[in-house]
């Protein structure tokens, strides 16, 4: 076909026809291609590998899982799983962060000030300054003895990760201190010792006591052991047997046959001697017996037996998932000043969840504050004597500084308080200051070397006795010889002596008109008794003188008549006459 009219240049193109035709135009078709570039390389690798890259179907065998991930971040759902992920971490880790900063070892307490012991007044005529001892000695363990010094007492550095606890339990009828025990724990080589302290040990103050609070208590302790413990442990009784039932029952060898009834703390003990399991009111029984004839040092030693047997069936794998009951039951029956963090920490160091290795039961060592049992002194409470122990001070400071001692620093005997009875019934104190004023002058009175006064002063010395009267109304007193010794009211000697009181032997003069009892015997120129010959001189008389008419007497020589006696005068008439002779005064 021939070309039929004059040929134009083509007119440039309108916006609009432009924009029309972009709108018209599939927004998602590829670009036209660009012009190829003369000096560009041969395309065909790059495009092979765009071809190896292309997207498969899901399906499709041979996609790798990047290019899963890379289909799933594309979708968008990846950059918001990866959102979430991260905020998940940041939360750990801060949950983390706080809980390290919770779960942590406990800060010690800041040293403690020295204890001051008060010292006595000294006289400067009774004590001048030269003649003060240094400190008392064995034999000079007397509440005057003049001890003037302060009570030193255990400071300075401490052996690293080595804690202190005071363990009390509490009776369960009346709360009273019915166990007592000092604990230290080394954490970097896993080694607990423990040791009992009897609650009858004798001390300035009583150990065993209901009253005071726990620092005080803890205060008492550290007198006799040297330092004062870190933190307290106060657990009741009554966890004790739940704890016991909730390990299903202790196996424990009971050591001889057990019977007491006290219906007054409703108490009752019944078991028989030998290997067992106990339960928990059994294993309470156990704890709580008291009769056996090596006295209370034994009742302690079956008592450390028994919470080693406890500790290892509570550490025993088969009773790890009860975790969470023993922290319950903690928090129920169980007092202390630690914080449930460092609660937390001291439990995972002993399961070994802290980077150490757990506990072995063969690192845990018992054993009973060293002392004499077997004392005895006068008690103000019972009005009797009462057991008490007292502490043996060097055989207390060798085992405190071998196992128990979390100071550098050693513990020496002049930190302690050590209590001790004479053989007389005093006590004293290895202080010098003996804070019990009056049980030895108590025993003083008991043994007559002293005495109270009227204003209830106590005066040693012989106390004065008190006089008597006789019936005359005289004070008098015994001497040492068993004399009278008459005094005045007070009982002061007299100078001059009263008249004695009639002798009650003698018979009373009578008076008139009173009855006279003469004597059976008569006696000179007294008329002889009825029936009595004249001629013969009564029984006991001197015989008559020989008469003329009586042959063997010379009849030269005279006789010699006896003095006779003036008649008595002759009554008035009208008095009436006696006609019954007077007896003899």
């Amino acid at each position: 076909m021939g070309y039929k009219g004059r040929r134009e240049a083509p007119r440039p193109e309108k916006a609009s026809d432009g924009k029309a035709a972009r709108q018209d135009a599939d927004p998602f078709a590829p670009s036209p291609a660009a012009p190829a570039d003369p000096f560009a390389e041969d395309p065909a690798p790059a495009r092979r590998i765009r071809e190896s890259r292309a997207p498969k179907e899901p399906g499709e065998p041979g996609r790798s899982l990047g290019d899963r991930w890379g289909d799933f971040w594309d979708s968008g759902k990846g950059k918001i799983l990866v959102a979430v992920v991260g905020c998940i971490a940041v939360i750990a880790l801060a949950a983390g962060l706080a809980l390290r900063a919770w779960i942590k070892p406990p800060p010690l307490p800041e040293d403690q000030p020295k204890t001051t012991v008060k010292a006595p007044e000294k006289d400067p005529v009774k004590d001048p300054d030269d003649a003060a001892p240094a400190g008392p000695t064995d034999d000079e363990l007397y509440p005057d003895d003049g001890y003037t010094g302060d009570m030193p007492t255990v400071s300075g550095n401490r052996r690293e990760g080595v804690y202190t606890f005071l363990l009390v339990g509490t009776d369960m009828d009346d709360g009273n201190t019915d166990t007592l025990m000092v604990v230290t724990y080394d954490t970097k080589e896993q080694d607990v010792s423990i040791m009992s302290i009897p609650r009858d040990t004798m001390i300035n103050e009583r150990v065993y006591s209901r009253t005071g609070s726990i620092d005080s208590l803890a205060g008492r302790i550290q007198k006799l052991v040297g330092f004062k413990p870190d933190f307290y442990v106060k657990v009741e009784l009554s966890m004790f047997v739940e704890l016991v039932d909730l390990v299903d029952g202790v196996e424990f060898d009971v050591p001889q046959d057990m019977n007491y009834d006290d219906p007054y703390q409703d108490l009752h003990i019944h078991l028989k001697k030998g290997v067992q399991t106990l339960d928990g009111e059994h294993a309470m029984q156990l704890v709580r017996f008291r009769r056996y004839s090596e006295g209370d040092i034994k009742r302690v030693e079956v008592q450390q037996a028994f919470m080693k047997a406890l500790i290892k069936k509570c550490l025993s794998l088969e009773h790890w998932g009860k975790i969470k009951a023993y922290i319950d039951l903690a928090m129920d029956n169980v007092e202390t000043d630690l914080e449930a963090g460092s609660v937390v920490w001291f439990a995972a160091n002993v399961l070994g969840l802290n980077g150490t290795p757990a506990l072995n039961m063969g690192d845990v060592y018992t054993c009973t504050l060293p002392g004499d049992y077997w004392g005895s002194a006068w008690s103000r409470d019972t009005h009797m004597k009462q057991s008490y122990v007292t502490i043996y001070p060097r055989e207390v400071v060798k085992l405190v500084n071998e196992r128990f001692n979390p100071y550098e620093q050693q513990v020496t005997t002049s930190m302690l308080d050590a209590m001790s009875i004479r053989s007389n019934g005093d006590i004293a104190s290895s202080t010098g200051s003996l804070r019990d004023t009056q049980h030895n002058a108590i025993m003083a009175v008991q043994r007559g070397e002293a005495y109270y006064d009227d204003g209830g002063n106590l005066v040693y010395g012989t106390p004065p006795v008190k006089p008597e009267q006789d019936e005359a109304g005289n004070y008098y007193i015994l001497d040492e010889n068993g004399s009278i010794v008459y005094t005045d009211q007070d009982g002061t000697p007299l100078t001059d002596t009263p008249a004695p009181p009639p002798d009650e032997s003698l018979p009373a003069a009578p008076g008139p008109g009173d009855p006279v009892t003469l004597p059976d015997t008569p006696v000179d120129n007294a008329p002889p008794a009825a029936g009595a010959d004249p001629g013969q001189p009564a029984e006991g008389d001197a015989p008559a003188p020989p008469t003329e008419d009586q042959p063997g007497q010379t009849p030269d020589l005279p006789v010699q008549e006896p003095d006779q006696p003036a008649p008595p005068p002759e009554p008035p008439a009208d008095q009436p006459v006696d006609t019954v002779p007077p007896g003899w005064l």
